[in-house]
């Protein structure tokens, strides 16, 4: 099969759907489909490369507490349009398919006998823009041949505003890559107490729970230290907040895919205290591919992957005194943090990449017997 794999946001810039766009490819590719990735121009990514063709400009916006990816190309439906005429592809596979721009020009641009499948990856409590745009949307919506949302609460936030049958298809890891021989960051080996936060800079990540959870955490554990892997527009004050903290708080940045797993083995404890908004996490799957506990908020979206008190402790939303207390509980408990780490390695190594793009490939091929079949009788 020839692929297309349209997504807003990638590399450069890290996040949930560029994890999932760039493995998924990689294992579709290993399985001998042509797979090529249409995403946008960021400043610090190169030109098109080899199998990654970039279009118009991505500019951010507010969105949900976060930062949406809007691309911004003056010419972008004609670069699709150039592309799709070019390979032609039997599968146009886009990632968040409601979102403006990339994403509604490829379904409009879309070639007739392709199959047009849509991943939903979002979680919400709110839908404004679904909500509003919805009857102009809906046009794009029933173009798609086939429906993916990554986790139940993905398919209940989109099924409120587009009735469907969707297939959950989850977000998944590399066991190979993420394991728990994996050699910690240098600096890092002694063993000292590590708190680790991996996140992008926005407010709904919550990084400032964790900060106010700290004092709490210094107190039982006085030599605890955090290591934050990360970067995002509000890196400026979230480093002013973190010297107040009363223990040592480092920020690494942007990590290379190398580091990122010596960075799961450098910690003893993954805190993720995100207020909303998370459909998945895959930050926990690399947590626990790596045997490393986890504290995570209460939320819909993490309870998808994460069993309470088995991998992962659970604190209620926005509070950060007992989240505070369950890190400390994990960090003096060393046979709780050894049963959670194993527990969870455990798990992980069920949501291999290699067996998410099998489920994609099983999808594509029915919906391509099934796109011929109705040519067929028709």
């Amino acid at each position: 099969m020839r692929i297309a794999a349209v997504t807003q946001p990638y590399y450069p810039q890290n996040g949930g759907v560029s994890e999932n766009v760039h493995h998924t490819t990689l294992e579709l590719r290993k399985l001998g489909h042509d797979v090529d990735i249409i995403t946008s121009r960021f400043r610090s990514a190169p030109e098109s490369s080899d199998g990654v063709h970039r279009v118009g400009r991505n500019i951010l916006v507010p969105h949900l507490g976060a930062f949406a990816n809007v691309n911004a190309g003056v010419h972008l439906s004609r670069d699709v349009q150039h592309l799709f005429a070019r390979h032609e592809y039997d599968v146009v596979h886009v990632h968040e398919p409601m979102s403006p721009t990339l994403p509604l020009v490829a379904i409009e641009e879309a070639p007739e006998q392709a199959v047009v499948v849509g991943t939903f990856h979002a979680s919400s409590q709110r839908g404004v823009a679904y909500r509003v745009g919805r009857r102009f949307l809906r046009r794009y919506f029933e173009r798609l041949d086939g429906h993916i949302a990554v986790s139940r609460a993905a398919r209940r936030f989109v099924l409120r505003y587009f009735n469907e049958d969707y297939r959950i298809i989850p977000n998944g890891v590399d066991p190979e890559r993420f394991r728990p021989s994996v050699a910690p960051l240098d600096g890092y080996e002694a063993d000292r107490p590590t708190i680790l936060f991996v996140g992008r800079f926005y407010p709904r990540k919550g990084f400032p729970i964790l900060l106010s959870a700290l004092p709490h955490i210094s107190d039982v554990v006085p030599d605890v230290r955090v290591v934050v892997v990360g970067s995002g527009p509000l890196a400026p004050w979230y480093r002013t907040l973190a010297r107040r903290a009363p223990c040592e708080v480092t920020f690494l940045g942007e990590l290379s895919a190398a580091d990122i797993p010596r960075a799961y083995r450098s910690a003893n404890v993954l805190v993720a205290p995100s207020t909303g908004q998370e459909s998945f996490g895959i930050i926990h799957l690399e947590s626990m591919a790596s045997g490393v506990p986890i504290v995570a908020s209460d939320i819909e979206g993490y309870r998808e992957v994460l069993d309470p008190g088995r991998e992962a402790l659970l604190f209620p939303n926005r509070d950060s005194e007992p989240l505070g207390s369950a890190v400390a509980r994990v960090l003096t408990d060393r046979h709780l943090a050894q049963s959670m780490g194993a527990a969870g390695r455990e798990k992980a190594v069920r949501f291999s990449w290699s067996g998410i793009a099998r489920q994609l490939e099983t999808l594509y091929l029915e919906l391509l017997d099934r796109k011929q079949r109705i040519r067929l009788a028709s």
